[in-house]
């Protein structure tokens, strides 16, 4: 994989592709944004580049450094995941190590830490302590969803790139070039909010029934006396469904209310993320105002939020429940 290989945020390739051309590419760095969307990849195929025995600005992916970074056998490049969830202080101990020894076959010795947002606090105080004086030979990149979740100290002393979501139209001709129906590709790239590795993880018949779990779930939001019903539903799904899942859960709830409302003020229905359920839409359409739907949608879209700053997902169902329990239907 080189620059060209990797969809979007053209603005960061921009960036790190002069720095390379100038030799100026910063000693540390902290790459954030969405999950899917190319973060890790990115860091890997700047620290090919970094070591390419052919090109100065880009992996040729043909020299023997490309392929033994792609295959997990360079010793200078050297990549650090979270164990059972959270980044230790040993493991930044033995990058600290490591990080004063020159490099043993390429020009540059790089570490990509992926999940950087799960750094334990002294993992992070260890590792600053190598970012306060770091060997000009030693590179360290920093791969994180949420930016917030890193060290002050740690952010200051980093050239930080912000990543965002690729475009629903680019990663929807990637799954029609992978087999696709248009509509089909059209549906799923509207609902992973521009995360490519969802969107490619994604079997159809299961955005079937998850769409039709949530479904469920959104017609017991806006029935009358069904919120007890959602509850049910929660419990029942709660059991099967992962942190992750349920964020997709919440995207669809997001994506019925979305064309809920647009149905309301009549638009083009060529906009709807779910046509296939334009008519059940409509049968539900008089049950809410359109102020009611846009409460709604406020209130799914700031449990999406929370699900992504870590929150209790139980808390975000029970604040659902209680905001629900309350709401003046049409």
């Amino acid at each position: 994989m080189a620059f060209k290989d990797i969809l979007g945020n053209s603005r960061v390739k921009n960036i790190l592709r002069k720095a390379l051309q100038r030799n100026k590419v910063p000693n540390s760095m902290l790459l954030y944004g969405p999950e899917g969307i190319g973060k890790r990849d990115m860091a890997l195929v700047l620290a090919k580049a970094m070591n390419c025995e052919r090109k100065k600005d880009d992996a040729c992916e043909v020299c023997a450094s490309c392929k033994a970074i792609n295959a997990g056998n360079f010793p200078d490049v050297l990549e650090i995941s979270p164990e059972k969830e959270v980044i230790k202080i040993d493991q930044m101990r033995i990058l600290r190590k490591i990080a004063y020894l020159k490099p043993m076959m390429g020009k540059k010795r790089i570490f990509v830490v992926v999940d950087a947002d799960k750094m334990k606090e002294e993992a992070a105080n260890s590792l600053l302590k190598i970012l306060e004086e770091p060997p000009l030979f030693s590179y360290i990149i920093l791969v994180a969803r949420n930016p917030f979740m890193i060290m002050p100290t740690i952010k200051s002393r980093c050239q930080v790139l912000n990543f965002s979501p690729i475009s629903k139209e680019e990663i929807g001709k990637i799954l029609v070039e992978k087999g696709y129906e248009e509509n089909k590709a059209r549906i799923i790239s509207l609902l992973v909010r521009g995360n490519l590795k969802q969107a490619l993880s994604l079997e159809w018949e299961e955005v079937q029934d998850k769409r039709a779990k949530a479904w469920q779930l959104f017609l017991s939001l806006i029935r009358k006396g069904k919120v007890a019903l959602f509850l049910k539903n929660y419990a029942t799904s709660q059991r099967t469904l992962v942190r992750n899942e349920w964020e997709q859960v919440l995207e669809m709830l997001s994506s019925f209310c979305r064309d809920s409302i647009l149905i309301k003020e009549k638009s083009d229905s060529r906009l709807l993320m779910n046509p296939d359920y334009e008519k059940e839409i409509k049968k539900e359409e008089a049950l809410l105002s359109l102020e009611g739907l846009i409460d709604c949608l406020a209130k799914i879209d700031y449990a999406i939020y929370g699900l992504g700053k870590n929150l209790n997902v139980n808390l975000l169902v029970s604040s659902f429940f209680s905001y629900f329990k309350e709401w003046e239907y049409a």
